[in-house]
């Protein structure tokens, strides 16, 4: 340990910063700042006060650097977002206020003592950190530096922390290309390219990888084997490391770790949708009490016409145990006016063992034009995941139907209306998929 840093940590204990936060007792420590438990003696509250550490706090481009952090954090406030109070310096001390969260541990701490959280747990987590990376961006800025250190949890909300080295949107990096985590930088972040949203969602893809597994996706211990590794492809899927993970699940996270940034999600909020619909599927199946080898899948067909009774029989179960569909229907009623297992208030997609129905999907005449309205969306040539993200923002009642074909690329191949046509919200869209397996 530097005896030097270790005296101005000891030399801060009992100091009053600004004539009004008493110093307690450092509470974490970095590379770059401590953070210390302290009073704010104006409004009778315990803070947290992260300080600049020598011999950054004598540089002013780092002194900058860190003052901007505490401006860019109080311009945006979410429950998901570490709270910052106030900043300042004081004697060659410069310092940022911030919400006390002494009842939070950093996800690394957690996942150091345990290897890894249980399912639900680590999409809970990761979940609340992509609604505070919504709000981030929708101020304009990227985080940059998500990672588990940066992720605090406890009782309560989880919080991301630590916009030390956030950016505007579309920002030329300047300076080093490798400021951030290894581990956690896309591979844009690792070329020093400009960062957009899809940059956070990488990242946030990592952390819930790690979460899941207690593994890296990508292994190094330098930025070029890390981009090696990033180039040659997807990782192995979560359920590679962890047999327990649903199948959806591996899909988003897959998605998120996509090496283009074009084909992962288009924001937080498509990713976050996508978690929660394969949180929802793996509980419906619990819930029917389906084992590994019957499933609640699509029926298998083109668009042209409905599927031949052989086709219905195979797609529907493995084991040769047919669930009814009328049972199913009610199950699934059931637990999403319930339990409000999908998303408050969003139509949610059936189970995908459905009865056939006649019935057409309403289309709207000019002179419904806007009258709660909905635009059909193209969802042809994207993954699953991302189609039920944009079928579930466009308020349909959607479905996926699919059949494996080795020789086609997976994802959506037709759907049923064509788009751009409008009808009422709520109006039932299906897509057909294939996949590999």
């Amino acid at each position: 340990m530097d005896s030097s840093n270790a005296g101005e940590r000891e030399a801060l204990l009992g100091r009053r910063l600004a004539d009004r936060y008493a110093v307690e007792r450092l509470v974490a420590r970095g590379g770059m700042a401590h953070v210390y438990r302290a009073r704010d003696e104006r409004l009778d509250r315990a803070v947290a006060v992260k300080v600049l550490a020598a011999p950054f706090a004598d540089d002013p481009a780092y002194v900058e650097r860190f003052l901007e952090e505490a401006r860019i954090a109080a311009g945006v406030s979410h429950p998901n977002l570490a709270h910052v109070y106030d900043s300042g310096s004081d004697e060659g001390l410069h310092f940022i206020v911030l919400e006390l969260l002494e009842d939070h541990r950093s996800l690394r701490e957690v996942l150091a003592e345990v290897g890894r959280l249980p399912v639900a747990d680590a999409v809970r987590v990761v979940r609340d950190v992509l609604a505070g990376l919504g709000a981030l961006h929708g101020s304009g800025l990227v985080h940059c530096d998500v990672k588990p250190g940066n992720v605090l949890v406890g009782d309560g909300p989880a919080k991301l922390i630590d916009f030390g080295i956030a950016r505007p949107l579309n920002q030329q990096a300047t300076g080093p290309t490798s400021i951030g985590s290894l581990h956690s930088m896309s591979p844009e972040q690792l070329r020093g390219d400009a960062l957009t949203p899809a940059s956070d969602v990488f990242a946030a893809g990592v952390v819930l990888y790690g979460a899941l597994t207690g593994r890296v996706p990508f292994r190094g211990d330098t930025p070029a084997a890390v981009a090696a590794g990033q180039n040659a492809g997807r990782p192995q899927p979560p359920s590679a490391f962890a047999p327990d993970i649903p199948e959806l699940l591996d899909a988003a996270v897959l998605e998120a770790l996509e090496h283009d940034p074009l084909r992962r999600f288009g924001s937080t909020r498509a990713m976050d949708v996508a978690l929660a619909a394969a949180m929802a599927h793996a509980e419906l199946g619990e819930a029917a009490g389906l084992d590994d080898t019957t499933t609640l899948v699509p029926i298998a067909r083109p668009p042209a016409g409905p599927p031949t009774p052989s086709a219905r029989a195979a797609a529907i179960s493995r084991s040769g145990r047919l669930p009814t569909v009328a049972g199913v229907l009610v199950l699934v009623a059931a637990i999403v006016a319930g339990a409000g297992i999908l998303l408050g208030g969003r139509n949610s997609a059936t189970p995908t063992v459905a009865a056939d129905d006649p019935s057409p999907t309403p289309v709207a005449t000019p002179a419904e034009a806007d009258n709660g309205l909905v635009e059909i969306p193209d969802t042809i040539g994207m993954s699953e995941a991302q189609a039920e993200a944009t079928a579930r923002e466009a308020g349909l009642n959607w479905r996926i139907e699919w059949q494996v074909d080795p020789a086609q690329e997976p994802g959506i191949y037709d759907q049923q209306p064509a788009p751009g046509r409008r009808v009422q919200q709520g109006s039932r869209f299906t897509m057909y998929a294939y996949r590999n397996r």
